[in-house]
This record gives structure tokens, C-alpha cells and sequence, in this order.
């Protein structure tokens, strides 16, 4: 976390994301994306999320992209709620994605407004582009192919984990999304989730997702370590043609 008092990500930076790209200067081969706050959202208990990136030459030590840079004029800022909702809100847990040179983003987010924020205007995924990592340009938010409901902004899930599949020209997401009650059995209801739900899409805008159907992930009591439930998210990765998932119980 910055020791700067002032700064956006001084009380949380988490959530991390990192892609490598051979063609980027030696000195910003590696991009990492995270969340950061400064503090609680009002009305909410929860950290008042932005998003920031940070550049590394060997993927060790990584360097905040610099105020001057950044579109917010502040040491790694570079997508806010405003950004994708021109109103108050959170952004949060990225997932970026290299492919033919375009960065792409996928983050929760969330929007509000009224007193204390109390009315929730959109609540889902969404999905943003960029070719220097810095500066984006949202494409949708929430992504609407991804609701449960297209015509209800805030019947989105969150966090997003994303891959391209180069041999099937496939791109894949897993993301939570719990309807009310999925998870009143599980013992510990401190961000826990029922399981994670897959989409499947030929061009990364456009999601093909089945509620009605099972999740590639569910909340298992019975196995080790899984007793008291499942933490909120889940991170995939491919190897040899093979999906891995590493998530939190």
C-alpha cells in the first residue's frame, strides 16, 4: 500500500492481476492490475475500490505507473467508477487478458447514487480495452450478455477471471453470481459464494452464460477443507489444453 496518506490505494491494494507482453518497452514488459481504496465507500462496508496498474521489467519489482501518465493524475489510477458509469460507485477485482496487442479488462463494478449512494443503479461485470494498459476505454458495464437479466443492470455477478483460447478462437469467464439464498447453508457468510458460473464468447463483447444450468464450480460441504463454505471468487488458468482453477474454501 502507498504510505502516502493521501493517496487512492494508501489502505488496500489487492486483487492482482498480471499479464506479460514480449512487444512492450523492456521496462513495462510486465503489467500488473489492482484494486486500492482509501478508505470505506459512504453508506457501505466495504473500501471505496479503484483500479491501478504498475509496470515491471522482470516481474519482481513493480513500479506504479507515474501521475504524469495517468489519466487521473495520480501514481497508478487509472479506471474509476466514473469512468464506466459517470457517477459514483466502486471498481474492483481486474482480470487482463493480452491478445494481439490489446489489453483487455475485465472488473466487478458497481453504481449508485442518491443519499449515501443507498439506490443501486447497475451492479455486474464489465469490460474495458486499452493498448498501453494505462488509459482505457470501457466497453460495457455491466457487460449486459453477462446479467441474469438483461434488462436488470444490477443482476450482474463478480469477479471475473478470463482466458483466451488461441487453438479454439474461444474466449472463457468464470465469475460468482448468487441469487438470493445460495448461500444460506453455508456456516461462514463473510464474502462466501455458491460456485462459479462459465461463459463462453467468439469475440469477448458478447457472453453466452446458462443460469439455468450448473456452475463449473459448487460449494461441495463434504469435501476437505470445504466445510464451511467457499470464498467469493476464483482464478483460471490454462496449461497444455487443460483449465486449472485455484479458488479459496
Amino acid at each position: 500500500a502507498s504510505t502516502d496518506t493521501a493517496a487512492w490505494d494508501h489502505t488496500n491494494t489487492e486483487t492482482p492481476s498480471v499479464v506479460y507482453n514480449p512487444d512492450a518497452p523492456a521496462d513495462r514488459r510486465y503489467l500488473l492490475i489492482y484494486s486500492g481504496a482509501n478508505g470505506m465507500f459512504p453508506g457501505y462496508g466495504f473500501p471505496g475500490y479503484a483500479i491501478g496498474a504498475a509496470f515491471s521489467a522482470d516481474g519482481k519489482t513493480f513500479t506504479r505507473v507515474p501521475a504524469a501518465e495517468s489519466p487521473h493524475g495520480m501514481d497508478g489510477l487509472v479506471l474509476t467508477a466514473r469512468d464506466a458509469y459517470q457517477t459514483d460507485g466502486i471498481v474492483a477485482d481486474p482480470e487482463v487478458v493480452l491478445v494481439a496487442g490489446t489489453y483487455h479488462l475485465w472488473f466487478s463494478s458497481f453504481s449508485c447514487d442518491g443519499t449515501n449512494c443507498a439506490t443501486v443503479q447497475a451492479y455486474g461485470v464489465g469490460h474495458a480495452t486499452s493498448t498501453d494498459g494505462i488509459h482505457w476505454a470501457v466497453s460495457e458495464a455491466p457487460v449486459r450478455s453477462l446479467l441474469r437479466a438483461s434488462a436488470d443492470r444490477t443482476s450482474g455477478g463478480a469477479q471475473p477471471s478470463a482466458i483466451y483460447d488461441a487453438v479454439h478462437c474461444r474466449w472463457e469467464l468464470w465469475q460468482t453470481s448468487d441469487a438470493m439464498g445460495d448461500t444460506d447453508t453455508q456456516p461462514i457468510v463473510f464474502n462466501n459464494m455458491a460456485g462459479v458460473w462459465h461463459a463462453t464468447s467468439s469475440d469477448g463483447v458478447t457472453w453466452a452464460i446458462n443460469y439455468s444450468g450448473q456452475r463449473d464450480l459448487s460449494w461441495m460441504a463434504s469435501a476437505p477443507g470445504e466445510h464451511l463454505g467457499l470464498l467469493t471468487g476464483a482464478d483460471v488458468a490454462v496449461k497444455d489444453g487443460g483449465r486449472y482453477m485455484m479458488y479459496g474454501a
